[in-house]
C-alpha cells in the first residue's frame, strides 16, 4: 500500500469515527445574564483554553461564519445559502478551523500550502485563506482579497487550493469542501487587546466545536458540567445527551457548590457530635458491664476493640448509603473521599470511649451497681 492510499485510508477512517458536537446553552435572559459579568470574556477563554489542551479528548473547531468576499465575477454556487435556494451576494461559503481540524481530515491542497503554525495569530496582517477545489479558476495564488468577517475588515492571501472533493464530518454526515473558503480560526494571547464585541463572536464560535475521543458521550458531558461548575456558567451541551444542571435558590454553578461545601461540613460535624454522645451513653449504661467483664479477666484493650468495631459497623452502612446517594445525585462515586471522611470519623467518634474504658475504676463501678 503506497503513502497516498493509506493516508487516504487515515482520512477517510478519522472522517466517518464518531464525532461529538459541543455547543453553549445560553438563551434570552440566561444569555443577558452572562453578559451583564464583567469577567465573560475570560470565562469563555478559559474554557476554550480548556477544551483545546484537555488530554482526554481532541477538540476540533469548525465554525461555519460566512465571509464577504470582494471579487468580481464569482458565479452564485459560492454564495452563502446558494443549496438553499436562498443565496446572499457577496456573502460566501466558509469555514473557520484550527490544525486539529486540518490534521483529523488529513486536508490536503490542489496547489499552495494550508496553514501553518503562526497562521492563526489573530495579529497577523495578512491574513491566509485556503480556498476549496471549485475555486482554482476563479482564484489565484497569492492573491490579495478584502474580505469581511463577523463585522471586521481582514487583507487575506490565497495559499492554498484544496484537493477535488475535500471532505470533513459535521457529526451527521459527510462534508464537501470544494465550494468553500477556510479561514484560520484566530487566537489571541490578549483578548481584551482586541475590539470586545468581535472577540465575544469569537470565543462563543471557537468554544461550539467538535470532540473526537474514546470516551461516550454521557462522560464527555460530565466534564463539561464539571468544568462549568468551576468558572460559574451554564454547561455547554453535547449534542444527544440529556443535562441535568442542579440550579437552587437562585444559585447555580460553583456558588452552589460553595453552599453545598458549607452544608456538607454542617452535617459531618452535626454527625460526629451525634455519633460521639450516642455512643457515650451507651457506655455510661454498660459501665458495671465492662466492670464485670474486666474483673474476669477481659483486658481493657479488648473492650476497646469491640467498642470501635461496633462504631465501625456503624458508619459502614451509612458509608454504602453516602455511595448510593453520591452515585444517584452526581453519577460518580468520590470512594478516596468518603472512605477517609468515615475512617476519621470513627476514630474520633472513638476517643471519648476510650477514655471512659481506659479510667474505669472497678470498685466504684461494680460496688455502685451502675447499670
Amino acid at each position: 500500500m503506497n503513502s497516498n492510499t493509506q493516508e487516504l485510508s487515515t482520512s477517510v477512517q478519522n472522517a466517518a469515527s464518531t464525532l461529538y458536537k459541543v455547543n453553549d446553552h445560553y438563551f434570552d435572559e440566561q444569555e443577558r445574564d452572562f453578559l451583564a459579568q464583567s469577567d465573560h470574556l475570560q470565562t469563555l477563554n478559559d474554557l476554550y483554553e480548556w477544551e483545546k489542551n484537555n488530554p482526554l479528548f481532541k477538540y476540533i473547531v469548525a465554525s461555519k461564519q460566512h465571509l464577504f468576499l470582494d471579487v468580481q465575477d464569482l458565479p452564485a454556487k459560492f454564495q452563502y445559502g446558494y443549496e438553499a435556494g436562498q443565496e446572499t451576494p457577496d456573502a460566501y461559503e466558509s469555514i473557520q478551523v484550527n490544525q486539529a481540524f486540518m490534521d483529523h481530515f488529513s486536508i490536503r491542497t490542489h496547489q499552495g500550502s494550508i496553514f501553518r503554525a503562526g497562521d492563526y495569530d489573530i495579529n497577523n496582517t495578512i491574513i491566509p485563506i485556503v480556498a476549496g477545489y471549485e475555486y482554482k479558476d476563479y482564484l489565484q495564488l497569492g492573491q490579495i482579497l478584502d474580505v469581511g468577517y463577523m463585522g471586521i475588515d481582514l487583507k487575506c492571501k490565497v495559499i492554498g487550493i484544496l484537493e477535488k472533493h475535500s471532505f470533513y464530518n459535521d457529526g451527521y454526515s459527510l462534508k464537501y469542501l470544494d465550494r468553500v473558503v477556510m479561514l484560520p480560526s484566530f487566537e489571541a494571547e490578549d483578548i481584551y487587546a482586541h475590539d470586545g464585541t468581535f472577540m465575544l463572536r469569537l470565543l462563543w464560535d471557537k468554544t461550539s466545536g467538535y470532540i473526537h475521543s474514546s470516551l461516550s458521550a454521557n462522560s464527555i458531558q460530565e466534564l463539561f458540567t464539571k468544568k462549568s461548575l468551576q468558572l460559574d456558567m451554564e454547561p455547554y451541551v453535547v449534542e444527544g445527551v440529556s443535562n441535568f444542571y442542579l440550579t437552587m435558590w437562585g444559585l447555580e454553578g460553583e456558588q452552589l457548590q460553595q453552599v453545598f461545601i458549607i452544608f456538607a461540613f454542617v452535617i459531618g460535624v452535626t454527625t460526629l457530635f451525634s455519633l460521639s454522645t450516642s455512643i457515650a451513653a451507651k457506655i455510661s449504661l454498660r459501665q458495671f458491664t465492662y466492670g464485670v467483664m474486666i474483673a474476669n479477666g477481659v483486658s481493657r484493650l479488648v473492650i476497646n476493640l469491640s467498642i470501635l468495631l461496633e462504631i465501625f459497623l456503624v458508619n459502614t452502612v451509612s458509608l454504602l448509603m453516602a455511595f448510593l446517594l453520591s452515585y444517584v445525585m452526581i453519577k460518580s462515586i468520590s470512594i478516596p473521599t468518603l472512605l477517609l471522611f468515615s475512617i476519621i470519623l470513627s476514630v474520633i467518634s472513638f476517643i471519648p470511649s476510650w477514655i471512659t474504658i481506659n479510667h474505669l475504676q472497678l470498685s466504684k463501678t461494680i460496688r455502685g451497681g451502675n447499670q
